[in-house]
């Protein structure tokens, strides 16, 4: 079975473009991307929906450029699931949240995604070989 991955990027054709070309990179990385509900009516729906998603992934991608609440919200779902994440960045960002400072970020210039996905797809075969050691460990 393939892994999962679900990207959270704001709401707009900004936020969708990160959503379609991170998708596509993570397709091409043999990942299964899990697609949102697009009927979001209601912020009810839209909220489940992305939790819901969450749940199913293995891996859980946030565009946090913007500090969008909803992008964090989601973001902090996922960590408190315990779910491997990754920070997106862009590089036109003006700041950076705080309390993420400890994770391992990619940054990306939303002119040409081809260099953050690369180090994206990077950072994820690193981040698993770490994973796997540390259940290795595992007694």
């Amino acid at each position: 079975m393939e892994p999962s991955v679900f990207v959270i990027a704001p709401f707009g054709p900004d936020g969708q473009h990160v959503i379609d070309t991170v998708g596509r990179a993570m397709e091409e990385a043999g990942y299964r991307v899990i697609r949102q509900d697009n009927e979001m009516d209601r912020a009810e729906k839209r909220t489940q929906s992305a939790r819901q998603a969450i749940r199913e992934a293995d891996l859980v991608i946030a565009d946090v450029s913007n500090q969008n609440p909803n992008v964090m919200y989601e973001l902090g779902f996922a960590h408190a699931l315990r779910k491997l994440t990754i920070p997106l960045i862009s590089t036109k960002s003006t700041a950076y949240p705080a309390d993420l400072a400890g994770f391992d970020w990619v940054f990306y210039d939303p002119e040409d995604f081809r260099h953050g996905m690369a180090e994206l797809r990077g950072l994820i075969k690193s981040m698993l070989a770490r994973r796997n050691l540390r259940r290795a460990l595992t007694f």
